[in-house]
């Protein structure tokens, strides 16, 4: 009997742990305002806290810049404003993460369509191939879901996916150093 009653009292510690208090139940998620998209991983956001707004940066769970290629870059940065720019969306965080972080780091829900199931915006940008998975910031609850994403991108050879053909060299009978000057 001990046992059973340390064995609950273990299973009700440990679900305090994984999920704190100050996180947003399933039902429940916020709705933020995107008020600006800083880059592809990052937007600046207002929510409506006890009659005021207040702003927030929120970082995209599990997204990670393009940094070293420019123009995949500009592309991220313009999905994810045409997806969330100056749009009512929600906002969940990523299970690990809480209120305390700043910025706060999660997941944007976007719903185009009122008959369709909302979308989450950081699989979006990793299925069209415009970002990569950063398994860091990827809550444990959806990684293997972005991860899922990213593979579909690279099967796709979408965005930095793409394989660039290799150009075929020209074939001259002239030898370069033989050119006269």
């Amino acid at each position: 009997m001990k046992n059973v009653f340390f064995g609950v009292l273990g299973v009700v510690l440990m679900a305090f742990l994984v999920f704190p208090f100050g996180a947003f139940g399933e039902g429940e998620l916020p709705e933020i305002r995107v008020v600006k998209c800083v880059r592809p991983n990052l937007v600046v956001a207002e929510i409506l806290e006890k009659g005021e707004f207040k702003r927030i940066r929120v970082k995209l769970a599990g997204v990670s810049s393009p940094l070293e290629n420019p123009e995949i870059y500009r592309l991220a940065l313009s999905r994810l404003r045409e997806l969330v720019e100056g749009q009512k969306v929600r906002f969940d965080f990523a299970l690990g993460h809480t209120l305390e972080e700043h910025p706060w780091v999660g997941y944007l829900y976007v719903q185009q369509d009122p008959e369709e199931e909302p979308c989450i915006v950081n699989a979006v940008l990793l299925c069209e191939g415009l970002v990569t998975l950063d398994e860091k910031t990827a809550g444990r609850n959806l990684l293997g879901y972005l991860l899922s994403m990213q593979e579909k991108a690279k099967e796709a050879e979408l965005g930095l996916w793409k394989k660039v053909p290799r150009g075929s060299k020209k074939e001259t009978d002239e030898c370069p150093s033989c050119v006269i000057r």
